[in-house]
């Protein structure tokens, strides 16, 4: 018998989706996906080839709980803060649970903006809590100071913020981010601010939560290093938020892959990290200016300032559209993943080639005006 605790908890709809897709090219349909959240560049060569010298090193075998001491002392120098403060986790998914068992009381509320990460909902119920949705879609996805206030109180345990946004690709501004994070602390609150995507930016470079006490900073390479596979993520906050965290990572995710652990502090030391997102971003960027030109003509969004993700408002229910997209030979996220009001919206990823991409907007232009006619 399964659990209570999960009984409100459904099978991710982005799975899904790609269980869909992977349906459809085994009956030999073509379809291009645009709904897993991944960078599509393969690992980069220069992080394969420090993987591989670390594996010919021995680096095989458990490292501590916190990770390897180099990592966590140049993820810190990044960061302004000491190593103390910095914990490697298998994975930003892992760092998020951590947090969550670590954070969230059992019947307190935690505040999320909708949209958001689908995954913040399932932590919620998984440690029993009730979730209050603070809405973002008449503010261009952006949670608004006063509205984050009057919802705040001190039966929340938790406020997930995640900038750049999935799936919206909204960046929030320095002055409001850090507004919330002190409304949280008068309430005694706990931020967990999903940093996933923070070098992957356009025009408007995200602000850092890190440092703040009542802050929990997860992060990880997944996506800045096209690592998703590698299962490296990292937590930085206060040592002593770090100790609770500890507790559940030390039954849960053990530790990072050591020598995963070892290819990435090599490439920060190497001075290669920079260099591999610019040429990552520079890409995004055009395919970003491409898919938002286009499909802006055909639906309303926002412009996305950061992710790799556009949110569409498509006039109908966002589960028909999805379905009979995919007859078209293009599938998309509906919105419902993402959170209350969100059921007119679809998430665009935009991580696909160009040629890819060209070829879903005619696609979707076909569509659209097999819709309207």
């Amino acid at each position: 018998m399964e659990a209570q605790r999960l009984r409100e908890v459904s099978t991710s709809l982005i799975r899904r989706m790609f269980e869909v897709v992977e349906r459809a090219k085994k009956e030999g349909r073509d379809v291009i996906s645009l709904t897993i959240g991944e960078p599509d560049f393969p690992t980069p060569s220069e992080v394969v080839e420090k993987a591989i010298e670390a594996i010919k090193a021995g680096y095989t075998h458990y490292t501590s709980n916190l990770g390897i001491e180099e990592l966590r002392t140049a993820i810190a120098e990044r960061y302004g803060v000491s190593k103390e403060n910095v914990m490697i986790t298998a994975g930003g998914s892992e760092a998020l649970m951590n947090a969550s068992l670590a954070f969230i009381e059992e019947k307190s509320r935690v505040l999320i903006p909708s949209p958001s990460f689908l995954s913040y909902f399932t932590y919620a119920k998984i440690c029993k809590a009730r979730i209050s949705e603070v809405t973002t879609h008449d503010t261009n996805f952006l949670p608004e100071i006063d509205r984050i206030s009057e919802m705040m109180g001190r039966d929340v345990s938790v406020i997930f913020l995640n900038y750049p946004n999935n799936p919206t690709g909204a960046v929030i501004d320095g002055r409001r981010v850090r507004a919330i994070a002190e409304i949280a602390m008068d309430c005694g609150a706990i931020v967990i601010s999903d940093e996933i995507y923070d070098q992957i930016y356009y025009d408007k470079k995200p602000t850092s939560l890190a440092g703040y006490e009542n802050v929990v900073v997860v992060n990880g390479f997944s996506k800045s290093l096209a690592m998703t596979g590698w299962r490296i993520g990292y937590v930085v906050a206060e040592k002593d938020l770090i100790d609770s965290m500890l507790k559940v990572h030390q039954v849960n995710g053990v530790c990072a892959p050591a020598f995963a652990q070892k290819a990435v502090v090599e490439i920060m030391h190497s001075g290669l990290f920079d260099q591999i997102v610019s040429r990552m971003v520079a890409e995004f960027r055009k395919r970003r200016d491409y898919i938002y030109n286009e499909l802006r003509k055909l639906y309303w969004t926002v412009k996305p300032e950061g992710a790799f993700y556009m949110f569409l408002e498509v006039g109908k229910n966002c589960m028909e559209f999805a379905e009979k997209l995919i007859n078209y030979g293009v599938a998309v996220t509906p919105g419902i993943a993402f959170g209350s009001g969100n059921e007119k919206f679809v998430r665009i990823s935009f991580a696909n080639s160009m040629e890819n991409l060209k070829k879903a907007v005619e696609r979707i232009r076909l569509f659209h005006d097999s819709e309207t006619t």
